[in-house]
């Protein structure tokens, strides 16, 4: 017997709005879509906003948008959801796990410094950091940090970005889980490249 984690939140503010769309002429694109990328990105102070499918498909573009090819490396976090990797392995990049920070969850970014290092320079430090059936043929360069923003707690992204822009890398914040959360002040999910967010049917409705 499966025990759902948490039940669907559906009032009948969604069900309306779901039927708005099924008797209109859109499916997918179109006007109601618009409005919500406008709406997103002035909540959020980013300049555009793109609406997805899912969370999953938001990472999986911006690796895609990063220039992940197969063998390249891409910095991310044990401690996800399983698409924060997936989005790295359908582009046959491979994922290196930096351990997370026991206070909040997320990324240390001393860890992730650490990584980086070892991994440029190449050798038996580079080799821990690599899952031990990948042949060193394989690799490609360090292309990326994908950190996770985890339970609503922005990872501390200033030194992470002072870390790509020292080793001319692309940043993708997963802020699936802390849509409205600020660091010092600013948005998450707005402090990189690129940004991506998953709404719960609650967050999504007609308000948009």
């Amino acid at each position: 017997m499966q025990i759902p984690m948490s039940s669907p939140d559906l009032t009948d503010d969604e069900l309306a709005a779901v039927g708005q769309v099924l008797q209109s002429r859109y499916l997918s694109l179109g006007p109601r879509i618009e409005r919500f990328e406008r709406a997103l990105a002035s909540y959020v102070g980013a300049k555009h906003a793109v609406g997805v499918n899912s969370g999953t498909s938001g990472l999986h573009l911006a690796v895609v948008a990063a220039g992940v090819q197969e063998g390249d490396l891409v910095i991310t976090t044990p401690f996800s959801f399983v698409a924060s990797a997936n989005c790295i392995l359908y582009e046959r990049g491979i994922p290196v796990f930096v351990d997370v920070d026991p206070v909040t969850g997320n990324t240390d970014p001393g860890l992730i410094a650490v990584a980086i290092h070892d991994l440029v320079n190449g050798g038996s430090h580079a080799d821990r950091w690599v899952p031990g059936k990948v042949s060193a043929s394989r690799l490609g360069r360090v292309k990326a940090i994908l950190p996770v923003d985890v339970f609503g707690q922005p990872v501390d992204i200033d030194p992470i970005m002072e870390i790509a822009s020292r080793y001319g890398l692309v940043v993708i914040e997963d802020s699936c889980e802390v849509i409205g959360s600020e660091y010092k002040g600013r948005k998450a999910g707005t402090l990189e490249e690129v940004g991506v967010f998953r709404l719960l049917p609650q967050q999504a409705d007609d308000h948009w």
